[in-house]
């Protein structure tokens, strides 16, 4: 089974708020809100994607060290067409200050590739948040909150999703 590889920075400001994107499924059956990122190219490795990714979509390039936190594996043909499902790679990203992303690719490959905008989500908003919108991983919130409260662990947490 094939699995696309991707790599997802956990940009997270002083305030301990997290970047996500909103990006609609094609069809439009399904909006999700997920950390900026995507595919390994070539040859690269999960930090080089994440390198590439962040700079690509939000303009970060000088954030220091990456913390490997999470990996998730998404055994699922019906979510990528051609693929058997994917594997994520989530880094912690801690910045500054909360910043208005300007990736180098520009707002119109962003659409192209729909990604629609950036919000900054505090813990509390992403807790609380109801409604059909889903989040990647579907369990962000309770992560996100865990990894707020307990800062990272010595490996990376590993978790596979089914249908």
């Amino acid at each position: 089974m094939r699995l696309r590889h991707s790599a997802r920075g956990l940009v997270v400001d002083d305030q301990s708020r997290l970047l996500l994107y909103r990006f609609i499924a094609p069809g439009g059956g399904l909006t999700v809100w997920c950390p900026p990122g995507g595919g390994l190219e070539g040859d690269e490795t999960p930090s080089e994607a994440l390198a590439r990714e962040l700079d690509e979509e939000i303009g970060l390039r000088d954030y220091g060290a990456a913390t490997h936190v999470w990996h998730e594996e998404i055994r699922d043909p019906a979510i990528l067409p051609g693929w058997g499902g994917a594997i994520n790679d989530y880094f912690l990203v801690p910045v500054a200050t909360a910043f208005e992303p300007c990736g180098s690719l520009g707002r119109e490959a962003l659409a192209a590739e729909l990604v629609e905008h950036f919000e900054w989500w505090s813990v509390d908003r992403l807790l609380s948040h109801s409604g059909r919108e889903v989040f990647g991983p579907r369990d962000l919130p309770d992560r996100f909150a865990r990894l707020v409260k307990d800062g990272p662990s010595s490996a990376p947490d590993r978790f596979v999703r089914s249908p």
